[in-house]
Formats: structure tokens, sequence, C-alpha cells
């Protein structure tokens, strides 16, 4: 619909009906899965200050957690879902009162409005993502374990991290190098100053089946001695000049240009600089080819930081003819995909990973989302759990964070060694289970039974990883997500449109996180049907609340009744994943009889393992050992 007569924004309102809920609109950080109730300006909130926001926290100006990953979508209870096709800045949902609104400023270009009305909640979100994009299936070490520090000052530093996993038994399947580690933001290359010998290093480390992910922004600097940087006088220096490649990008006009047509220069969080226009087919190329030494050189992954839409000014001007008013949210998409073009072609397609910060339509489809920056809290503990539903419910099935929290407890010290256990134990049952904060938070820091409960959980994860990547390419098919919001499983319970501290992963099992700090035992509710506790095997008919024993070294999960669940045995992912063996050896357990007497398991590799009437059966053929579940 285009807007006549000056009107500064256009939308369309209706009313709600009573008891409806609604959820969706991205990672909304907050401690509720059902967002009515909530005003928001998508990608405004770059600090969340609602209602349940910490007291500590509201005096700071709020949570510095950020409205990173927004999505223009709603989803409800009563039948409908609704897609706002805009990527301008300035979209404002609004489920305060009886009525829903959806509006755009009119200087993002027409509005348009998708409705949705598929059978079930499902349904819509597929028809959603057939039209903005079905998340990927990755690589099988991109749902392993990675591990990366804030700063890595020195080779040394990664090579102390590599060598601790190994030490104490951890498995590992990839390092983060996180800003900083190129001669200036954002070159491409390697400090030899920081990096002495950076393709020895990961080299060493792929041998030892580790990948390296290295850190960027699409930013080139002019100077970054506001930024992080390593603490030696030759890259002082280097920190103090523009970068070497920014000349080149501003003759060729790879950056986006203000509104007198010279290159847009700000100031952003690791100094001042441009950003590369991904609308440009000259500019992805120019991306390309820098990025294509550090990839020559082993390096698989890109932890593709920043890319949110509120980097741009209305006015600011994009190759492809629009402005910022019109595209600004779209760009986190272009970088991502021009990135994993890079990725894709000097390793291949279907090998490298894109692991991204930034959200919005379209942005499901390529790479991980991680969750962004929390505080190491239990009340951002909930938040994130919130966040990561909400975007499950909007697309995003990829996903992952920080365990332990990024911003630290109070902003000022490492995580809590009770908190780094059950964070990681929502990692353990997360897509991929990823470590990285601003203080020390190795486990091995920590006692030795912290040491052996992070060991425990990083273990648990990897096993899973067979049953993980298996969703993974349901999610891939129909678009149905890894972690798996109650509503999006049985619509027909109404406790699914509200529950936001409880999930399904995959299609089998039910895990209910501990939130809350000093819990022994937690409250929460098990879906319709029967079930097995993971731990135990106790049998629980479910559709009701309970109240179930959660000791510090358990997570409580529960496995549908009739599952078949396929693992990898222990002894096979000690040191990690690896490179990927078709013929790696797996373990199956059968949860019970199968109601109709036959079940299986088809793993995301090809592999199917059927059981029928007592006969067992694995195609293509590899070594497996079925194993019984626990009795109570």
């Amino acid at each position: 619909m285009p807007a006549d007569g000056g009107w500064l924004r256009v939308g369309a309102s209706w009313p709600l009906l009573d008891g409806e809920r609604v959820t969706g609109l991205g990672a909304r950080h907050g401690l509720d899965f059902d967002q009515r109730g909530r005003l928001v300006r998508l990608g405004a909130d770059r600090r969340y200050t609602g209602p349940d926001c910490p007291p500590e926290f509201l005096a700071q100006g709020g949570i510095p957690q950020g409205d990173y990953a927004p999505v223009p979508w709603l989803l409800s209870s009563a039948g409908w879902a609704a897609w706002v096709e805009t990527s301008g800045p300035g979209a404002e949902i609004d489920l305060s009162g009886a009525r829903v609104s959806l509006s755009t400023r009119t200087a993002a270009g027409p509005f348009r409005l998708h409705l949705f009305t598929g059978p079930t909640p499902t349904a819509r979100l597929r028809a959603f993502l057939r039209e903005t994009g079905l998340p990927a299936l990755l690589p099988e070490w991109a749902y392993g374990h990675w591990k990366s520090r804030d700063v890595y000052e020195h080779q040394e530093d990664v090579e102390d991290d590599w060598r601790g996993y190994r030490r104490n038994d951890l498995p590992l399947d990839a390092i983060v190098i996180d800003s900083p580690w190129e001669t200036q933001y954002n070159t491409w290359r390697f400090n030899p100053h920081q990096f002495p010998d950076a393709e020895g290093l990961v080299g060493m480390m792929r041998e030892d089946g580790v990948r390296t992910v290295v850190w960027v922004t699409p930013w080139v600097n002019l100077e970054s001695i506001d930024g992080q940087r390593p603490p030696d006088g030759e890259s002082e220096r280097l920190h103090r000049e523009p970068a070497e490649n920014y000349a080149d990008g501003a003759e060729a006009g790879h950056y986006v240009r203000a509104a007198d047509g010279e290159p847009y220069v700000r100031r952003w969080w690791m100094g001042t600089g441009s950003i590369v226009d991904f609308t440009s087919a000259a500019a992805r190329r120019w991306w390309r080819e820098l990025s294509r030494n550090v990839f020559e050189l082993g390096v698989e992954g890109v932890k593709a930081d920043d890319g949110e839409g509120y980097y741009f000014p209305p006015d600011s001007l994009l190759a492809d003819g629009r402005t910022g008013a019109e595209a600004a949210w779209e760009y986190g998409r272009l970088y991502r995909e021009a990135t994993q073009e890079a990725l894709d072609a000097v390793h291949g397609p279907g090998r490298g990973v894109i692991f991204g910060r930034s959200g919005w339509t379209g942005q499901q489809a390529t790479g991980m989302l991680w969750g962004g920056d929390q505080a190491s809290d239990f009340w951002s503990l909930r938040a994130l759990l919130a966040s990561l539903l909400t975007a499950a419910a909007s697309g995003f099935s990829n996903l992952s964070h920080d365990v332990g929290g990024y911003l630290g407890r109070r902003l000022a010290e490492r995580c809590d060694p009770e908190l780094l256990i059950r964070w990681a134990q929502l990692g353990a049952l997360s897509p991929l289970m990823q470590a990285h904060g601003r203080f020390q938070q190795e486990a091995w820091t920590y006692d030795g039974r912290i040491l052996d409960l992070y060991r425990e959980a990083v273990v648990l994860h990897e096993r899973l990883v067979p049953y993980i990547r298996s969703a993974a390419g349901t999610a891939a098919r129909t678009g149905l997500p890894i972690m798996r919001p109650l509503c999006l499983v049985d619509p027909g319970d109404s406790e699914g449109w509200a529950i936001a501290d409880a999930y399904m992963f995959g299609p089998s099992l039910w895990v209910a996180p501990v939130l809350e700090e000093g819990a022994e035992e937690r409250r929460t509710y098990v879906p319709r049907g029967e079930w097995f506790d993971w731990w135990t095997g106790e049998r629980i008919e479910g559709g009701c609340w309970i109240q179930t024993e959660a000791p510090l070294e358990r997570i409580p999960i529960w496995v549908r009744s009739g599952s078949l669940i396929v693992t990898y045995p222990e002894e096979e992912i000690a040191r990690g994943l690896g490179e990927r063996d078709p013929t790696r050896p797996l373990e199956a357990t059968l949860w019970s009889e199968p109601p109709l007497g036959h079940t299986a398991a088809r793993l995301a590799d090809g592999t199917r393992i059927s059981l029928r009437a007592g006969e067992r059966s694995v195609r293509p053929d590899r070594p497996i050992r079925f194993v019984d579940p626990p009795t109570p």
C-alpha cells in the first residue's frame, strides 16, 4: 500500500481476541514468550528496560543485551501470522492494548503486509520461510563445541586454550579468534606481531580436529585507537593509522555513501571507519578477494559481528539506488551472504560456517545466530532462553549463545561456578555449544567438581550431534526449528503459548533448564503424552505441571515414549567431532515400544536406523550399538 497525502507512517490494525497470545518478533529479550502487552520499535531498543529488568541495570540505562536480531513477524494463537515486508528502520509493532497495530515509516517505501492463515502455527511459519529462506543445514562441526575469548593478545593464548582442552580431556571442535587479530579493522590480514605463525597455528589445530573461525565486522577503519588491540608498540602504531585497504575501497566506491556522495564515515565501537556496501557486486568481489588469503590458510568459519540496521542514517546511499531509510535492516542478510560466498569460493559449498549476530527477515537462511551479549546472572540466562524461543518462533533454527555470559557478573567479574554449569547445561541442549566471555571462564580455572560437571555437559552435547543435525535437516526441509517452542509442536495445548523456560529439542526431547540460583528442583510443565526421565527412566504422563529434582549435576530432560534416539558413543567424541566420518559408530536407544510397533530415525547424512517387529536395520551399513534406557 503506497503512502499518500504526506503521511509519516502507514500501517494496519485489527482487534485481538480475549486470551489470544502472540509471539515472534525475532530474539526478544525479557522473560516472556508471549509478546502481548509490549510496544516494540524493532531494532531500536539497544538496551532492555522492560518492567522485569533488574533495578541495578535500570540505574545504568538498562541491560546491554541489545536488539540484535529483530524480525517483523508475528505468530498468533488465533490462527494467523503476519509479516511486514520492509527493510527500513522504524517498523513498529503495538501489542500493548486490545488491538494489534503494525506500521512502518513511509520513507521505507510501500507498506507490504503478508497474512498467513495455514491450519497450524508450524504451517504458517513454513509458508513464511518458503518466502524468505529456509534455515541451512550446516556441516557437522558447526553443531559441535566452540571456544573463544574476548581477546587473544597473542598466538600463545590461542594455543593455551587449545592445549587446555586437551590437557583437561574436553572435546573441542573450533576456536574462534575474536577481535583483535588483524593488522587493522578490517584488513583480513593476520597481525604478524600478534600471530607470528598464523598458518602454522591454523594447520596444527586442524590436524588435531579443531577448526579456526575468525571474527570480522563489515567496517574498514580510518583509525582504531579506541578499539581492542594487542599490547605491543607496533600494533598500537598500526591501529592509529588507516587500514591498508581503506583507500582502495574508497577509490573504487565500495563503501556506503553519505548524502553528499562521499564514503559514509562514523565512529563505531572499534574505531572510526566506513561500512562496505554489499548491494554492490564489485564490493562483494572485493570482500571475497580480501578474505581469500585467510581462508586459503585453512580458516573455515567467520564470526560475522555487527551488521545491524541502526548504523545507517536515513539519507545514506547504497549502490543499488536505495537509501538507509529503505534498506538499513536488509544489510545484515547481504553481509552474511557475501561472507558465505567468500568462504564457498575457497572451501566449496557446505563446508564453511557463518556465525552471525544480526537478524531480520531472511537472515535465518545463512549460518548460525548467536544470542548477543548477556550479563553473567540468572536473570540474563532466563531472558536469553526466552529470546531463543521467540527467535525459533520467527524461523531461526541454527541458534547459539555465549556459555557463561559474555559481559560478566555485574559487568565486572567472571561468571559464578553454579551459573557456569547451569549455562553449560543449556548450551549442551542448544544447536551449537559455544563458550565465550570477557573474563577468565575456562572450566579448568574453577575447582575440580566444576570442571567435571562442565565436561559432562560438553560430552552430552557432542554425543547428541547426530540427533541435533537430524533436527537441523528437518528445519532445512520444513522450517520446524531445532529448538521448538511447545506451540509449534502441540498448538492445541494452551500452555504452549506462554512457556518461556522449557522447550522441545528436536522431535523427542523436552528440556527444562534450571534458571534460578541455588535451585535443587524446579517446577515445569511436561507436554501431553507419555514421557521418560532421561536420567532415571522414570515414566510420567504429561499434560501437567510437576515439581522435579534438579541437583547441580543434572538438567531436567524427558524423552517422548517410543522415540529412537541416535547418538555418538562417548569414546568416539572424547576429543571432539574431528573430520566427519560416514562410518563412525553410532549408539541407539529405544525409549519404550513404539505405539505402532515400528519406528525409524533418519540422520542428516542419510543413515537410516529402523526397528520393526524386533528386527533392526541400518542403511547404509555402519557400526551401531543398541543400548537400553535407564530403569527406575
